[in-house]
């Protein structure tokens, strides 16, 4: 009898178990359900809105652009001059597809809007569509001036070390070589904030005590940095110039480093 008892003890306390998550579980679900019961519904929609514009005007409409040309890949685009190379693409005309096309140009926008020309035509495109504009003969000369010196001119640019020859940095009558294996220490410490307009740099250069040069020749390029100032930089070649406002990590690295001048004779310090 005892061990009868024992059995049906063992029983219930196992039935006790099974009825307690079954309870909790029900009681979960209904807890969940009513907690959710309210929530507005998120559809999840994979669906991107189709831009039905032609090629050209959303070609314009980007922001973010990036050229090659020969060996040159991928170079980033500064905004002051894509603004003119939109203008400039205000003068093509549309015309039908060309069969013989060796482009010299090449770039493509972050979403996937590609373009090419060989300065007689250029060509806009994506997977599914492509279009043809003429290059008006008077206007070759300024198209190729505008996307080579977008190229060269470009801080993303100056900052292939890899395509460097040599590098020679000027102050007063003082010049320096750089060697190959300082390369990427003086790139390190070129970091671009933005672009920006002739007036303030100019300024800063006459109030700034040291300015220096930085000559950099390339592979079938010639480029000049030349500081004005802690905070920023004109950069040059034979197709073109910018400003840019950069970190001060440049013109303490050139004054401190390279040409170890003293601090306390700086007016910006």
């Amino acid at each position: 009898m005892a061990k009868k008892r024992k059995l049906k003890k063992s029983v219930l306390v196992g039935m006790s178990i099974v009825v307690f998550f079954i309870v909790y579980g029900i009681a979960f679900y209904g807890f969940t359900y009513l907690e959710n019961k309210d929530k507005p519904k998120t559809e999840v929609s994979e669906e991107t809105k189709e831009d039905n514009r032609d090629l050209m005007t959303q070609l314009k409409s980007k922001k973010k652009i990036y050229m090659s040309s020969g060996d040159i890949k991928n170079i980033k685009v500064e905004e002051i001059y894509w603004d003119e190379i939109k203008y400039e693409l205000t003068k093509l005309s549309k015309v039908r597809n060309q069969e013989k096309f060796t482009p010299t140009y090449t770039g493509y926008s972050d979403d996937g809007i590609r373009f090419s020309t060989d300065l007689d035509f250029f060509r806009i495109y994506t997977v599914n569509q492509e279009v043809y504009y003429k290059v008006p003969v008077a206007e070759k000369n300024k198209l190729d001036t505008l996307l080579n010196g977008s190229i060269c001119t470009s801080f993303d640019f100056v900052k292939q070390y890899k395509t460097w020859k040599s590098v020679e940095i000027s102050y007063n009558n003082k010049t320096k070589t750089i060697h190959k294996w300082k390369y990427d220490d003086l790139v390190y410490k070129m970091s671009a904030k933005r672009t920006v307009g002739k007036v303030q740099p100019e300024k800063n250069k006459d109030r700034s005590k040291y300015n220096f040069i930085i000559d950099i020749k390339g592979d079938n390029y010639d480029l000049k940095v030349e500081t004005m100032g802690p905070y920023y930089v004109k950069i040059s070649s034979n197709k073109g110039m910018a400003y840019y406002e950069v970190s001060i990590a440049l013109y303490e690295y050139l004054r401190d480093e390279i040409f170890k001048l003293p601090v306390e004779s700086d007016s910006y310090e």
